[in-house]
């Protein structure tokens, strides 16, 4: 709470703890499946599994959804 308290004021910080916790743990739980789950010895037919930070696309979704959020952070205090 003291790093966005800094990073966004005092009366902002509150209601965009819960979206900064989720993007933590959601990365923070796929990078240890990543990494203590063997997915290279379950072998599909389709291809192998993998971590889900391994795909691009999942990359790429979570610096859509930073950015949206930026924005709409920057505007909503700021105005447009």
């Amino acid at each position: 709470q003291i790093l966005q308290k800094n990073q966004l004021g005092e009366s902002f910080y509150k209601e965009w703890i819960p979206f900064i916790g989720t993007l933590f743990f959601f990365i923070f739980g796929c990078n240890w499946a990543g990494a203590v789950i063997p997915w290279k010895l379950i072998e599909l037919p389709e291809g192998e599994l993998a971590a889900p930070t391994n795909d691009i696309n999942t990359t790429v979704a979570l610096a859509l959804l930073t950015s949206f959020a930026y924005f709409y952070a920057g505007l909503s205090k700021k105005g447009f």
